[in-house]
């Protein structure tokens, strides 16, 4: 005895409706999915923050219609904020107004939660229609920030979507600051500041390699500084005020160099000063400005309440077309040495 059940028409179409938009729901996870996937790969790709910007506004726009959009980096220690990235669908070189306040992102990244303010109630350009904040449990990194959009609001899907990409800028952003201090620590003296001996020699072989290349009448200089008496700064104060006195020498050095020229600790209480385009009458003007600077400086020892006086002796040179890295330094430092054995503080060149 057989019992054949009729299908009924209408369950089989609504079974086949509900398949249909499972699919597309299904495919929609799947495009999205691979959005996502092709966004961390771009913002990954760079280890450059402002590459990373324009990464990040690039897929902003890939889902929503934007017209102004920044990316800001936090700086924790000085409390304030850069802007790393523009966009502005109206020029193509953006610029965030010089009075918009920044602050108010300091308040995002405080209460780490995205903010979204619809845009029928904005006012003027370059607002605020939403702050996504950029941090992790440990840094507060940034903020991504829509100022204009071409769309009546930012959905719910799109915004669950914008704070993925959020969450991955956020990496991308922590992994290139890492790479970046890294880098510079790699390059300077941990004491003053100041580029290490391994970069200065980097830089000199630059220098040659330029200069023989163009094989231009212009060269450049080399000032090696020492500074006078140096041991006995660290016997009579002790070496923390040793270090004061380098630290106290860097900070004058720097603020009466040009900004082209570079500065290195080559060892010791000894500096290289690497001065491009010089002439003998440059080099001699540099390295007498400096050396009468640091003679009018005062340190003070903190718990004796004396002001020391410091002195430096400086050997100048100029590279020659027949220089390698190490005649040039050979020649710099004879003339250091004549500078100390004839009276200290003051310049000899070679």
């Amino acid at each position: 005895m057989s019992s054949d059940r009729q299908i009924d028409p209408e369950d089989t179409s609504e079974l086949l409706q509900r398949i249909y938009v499972l699919e597309s729901e299904l495919e929609a996870i799947r495009l999205q999915t691979n959005v996502l996937l092709d966004i961390a790969r771009a913002l990954n790709a760079s280890l450059d923050p402002k590459v990373i910007a324009s990464n990040i506004i690039s897929a902003i726009a890939s889902l929503i219609s934007i017209d102004q959009a920044s990316v800001c980096l936090y700086n924790e220690k000085t409390q304030d904020f850069q802007v790393i990235g523009v966009f502005d669908s109206q020029t193509i070189t953006p610029q965030i107004p010089p009075d918009l306040d920044l602050s108010f992102l300091l308040q995002v990244l405080d209460k780490g939660v995205t903010y979204y303010c619809p845009p029928e109630n904005r006012r003027q350009d370059w607002e605020w229609i939403c702050c996504l904040p950029l941090q992790n449990a440990q840094h507060k990194t940034g903020t991504i920030n829509i100022h204009a959009i071409r769309q009546t609001e930012i959905t719910s899907e799109q915004m669950r979507f914008l704070e993925t990409v959020a969450g991955h800028a956020t990496s991308a952003l922590e992994n290139a600051l890492l790479y970046a201090i890294v880098q510079r620590e790699s390059i300077t003296d941990g004491l003053t500041g100041v580029y290490n001996h391994r970069y200065f020699q980097k830089r000199l072989r630059e220098y040659i390699s330029l200069c023989q290349r163009h094989k231009r009448s212009v060269t450049f200089g080399l000032l090696m500084i020492d500074v006078d008496n140096f041991k006995q700064f660290n016997d009579k104060y002790g070496h923390q005020f040793g270090d004061t006195v380098l630290q106290t020498i860097v900070r004058e050095l720097l603020n009466n160099l040009r900004e082209e020229d570079l500065i290195a600790r080559y060892g010791g209480e000894e500096f290289v000063i690497l001065i491009p385009e010089a002439t003998e009458k440059i080099v001699l003007f540099i390295s007498e400005k400096i050396r009468h600077v640091v003679e009018k400086t005062k340190v003070l020892h903190q718990a004796t309440g004396i002001d020391v006086s410091v002195t430096i002796s400086i050997g100048v040179t100029l590279w020659r077309s027949s220089d390698s890295p190490a005649s040039l330094i050979s020649r710099a430092d004879h003339a250091l040495y004549e500078a100390k054995t004839t009276g200290r503080n003051q310049s000899v060149f070679k």
